[in-house]
């Protein structure tokens, strides 16, 4: 099987989780453009202090940026919440707020439908 199909197929049911079962249950559906925002800064400060400081020497071209991180949300999903590779090292494990946040911020990045009640 390529591994391309299931990397995509674990991205698709992920944002599917997000979308409609994560939501819903977590109360994650962010229509304020302010929340949005906020809930982007939040997974941008995990990235910085969880990431950019690996990024920054070996990784140069893959440093976070609050203008790239959107674009790279599905190789940050994969890499963190898929294959669970990111970020190496004990002294750089997400906690759980860091995690929330990240999965927060990636909810805003899909088209999220309304909860159903």
């Amino acid at each position: 099987m390529n591994y391309s199909f299931i990397s995509f197929f674990a991205l698709f049911l992920f944002f599917l989780y997000l979308t409609e079962v994560g939501n819903q249950a977590h109360g994650m559906v962010l229509k304020n453009p302010l929340e949005q925002e906020a809930a982007k800064n939040e997974a941008f400060e995990a990235l910085q202090i969880k990431c950019n400081f690996c990024h920054a020497t070996k990784k140069k071209t893959d440093v976070f940026t609050l203008q790239n991180m959107d674009s790279l949300a599905p190789d940050i999903f994969e890499q963190v919440f898929v294959k669970k590779r990111m970020p190496r090292g004990k002294k750089s494990k997400l906690s759980t707020d860091e995690r929330k946040a990240l999965e927060r911020w990636l909810s805003t990045v899909v088209n999220a439908p309304e909860p159903h009640d």
